[in-house]
């Protein structure tokens, strides 16, 4: 239990994404000393790298023992769904009322999503709002893409109404943070109102985070390569996100043939949306010197090896272009229509044959140099809020502190 005063903000960590995208914000709020919190609504991540920073910068875990042993236990063994309705209903509104209490909870910051989240979320969410205590909803992720129907939920959403999925629901939160002007966009029209978003960059991508990320990936990794052949990066990303999933095989195949050495990093979302399959990996591993990067190898440092970046429909290419690294961008595998196109930052490969031409001419490429003006416009735009106010991170911290005492009605 903590009690301190003034009030805590209060963090619910479920997934490696959600980490990814709010550690930032933990780790600036806790530094500045605003008494901040965090736990573990899921999977429990305390040997993370970027756990272990905002530790040190005085965040504090906490959790409940009733609630954890509830939850991971008796919740489970409950056959009848009314019955798990009925338990969560009197747990939420008992021990989610007096852990916020306790805790002397000023403001709960939660992941894009439905105002009851997953996981042991809603014993937290519901009763901050019964108890009038703001909730905030942070980015788990970046939005890529200018049309709408980018992956199937989407795509069947607008063929069957004429609409996205409305996510009315999410007008619950007292807040809705998202990273640009044209995350904003697809949020309204989506169902979110206009007045509960605030648009204040990309924690992930920030220059004052991705300084320190970059940091903590490269200490202590000691990834060899052969100097003696370029180093291809291949991100994946979701295979529903109108992804053709036998041409970015192929391509791959066809990368492993040529003399360079192959890294494939999948999707952290998780092991059957955004990766390969062993069969695939089996096949593509007889066709040259390729290796497929775990979820133990983080992408800033894998960046810092490459020569040339491959990625085709991830917000990684960011970290890429911080890094200035040659980024090929293979339009026909996807079919989106996303804000790194048109940008004059990336190649744009229309087939095949321009990938491989590109990646072995990439010291002939590398001597050009990159338009330091377009890539700052660009990273204003999408990543720095046009370097609003104090930063990004302090936009977010002023705005989810600001939240505290000020008592919502829901």
């Amino acid at each position: 239990m903590v009690r301190n005063n003034p009030k805590n903000v209060l963090f619910l960590l479920r997934a490696y994404n959600d980490l990814d995208h709010m550690a930032p914000i933990v780790w600036k709020m806790s530094s500045i000393s605003i008494p901040t919190l965090y736990m573990f609504v899921d999977k429990e991540f305390r040997d993370d790298y970027r756990v272990k920073y905002f530790e040190k910068s005085g965040a504090r875990e906490i959790h409940s023992k009733s609630l954890d042993q509830y939850h991971n236990n008796l919740r489970k063994r409950l056959r009848w769904s009314v019955l798990i309705k009925l338990f969560d209903h009197l747990l939420i509104r008992v021990l989610g009322r007096r852990f916020l209490i306790d805790n002397n909870i000023g403001v709960v910051v939660a992941e894009w999503g439905g105002p009851d989240g997953k996981g042991k979320m809603p014993f937290v969410l519901r009763p901050a709002r019964r108890l009038g205590i703001p909730t905030v909803a942070v980015p788990h992720g970046y939005h890529t893409w200018y049309n709408n129907d980018f992956n199937a939920a989407t795509a069947m959403a607008i063929k069957k109404s004429g609409m996205l999925p409305q996510l009315k629901n999410r007008n619950l939160y007292t807040y809705y943070i998202v990273q640009s002007e044209n995350i904003k966009r697809y949020s309204i029209e989506s169902g979110i109102k206009k007045e509960k978003l605030h648009v204040l960059g990309s924690t992930r991508f920030c220059k004052e985070w991705s300084i320190i990320n970059r940091n903590l990936c490269v200490q202590g990794y000691s990834q060899g390569r052969d100097l003696s052949r370029p180093v291809v990066l291949f991100f994946l990303n979701h295979w529903t996100y109108n992804v053709d999933r036998e041409k970015c095989i192929n391509l791959i195949k066809k990368l492993a043939e040529e003399n360079v050495e192959l890294i494939v990093k999948g999707h952290t979302r998780g092991m059957t949306t955004g990766t390969l399959t062993r069969v695939e990996e089996s096949i593509l591993e007889k066709a040259g010197k390729i290796s497929f990067a775990g979820p133990e190898m983080h992408s800033p440092a894998l960046v810092e090896l490459a020569d040339v970046v491959i990625v085709y429909g991830s917000s990684i290419c960011f970290e890429a272009l911080r890094q200035r690294k040659l980024v090929c961008r293979p339009l026909f595998l996807c079919r989106n229509n996303t804000i790194f196109e048109g940008s004059g930052l990336v190649y744009e490969a229309k087939s095949d044959e321009e990938v491989l031409s590109y990646v072995s001419n990439y010291e002939i490429e590398r001597e050009k140099s990159i338009d330091e003006t377009l890539l700052e416009e660009f990273f204003d735009t999408h990543v720095e809020n046009e370097n609003m106010g104090d930063g990004v991170l302090q936009e977010y911290v002023n705005l989810i502190h600001s939240s505290i005492d000020n008592e919502v009605e829901y």
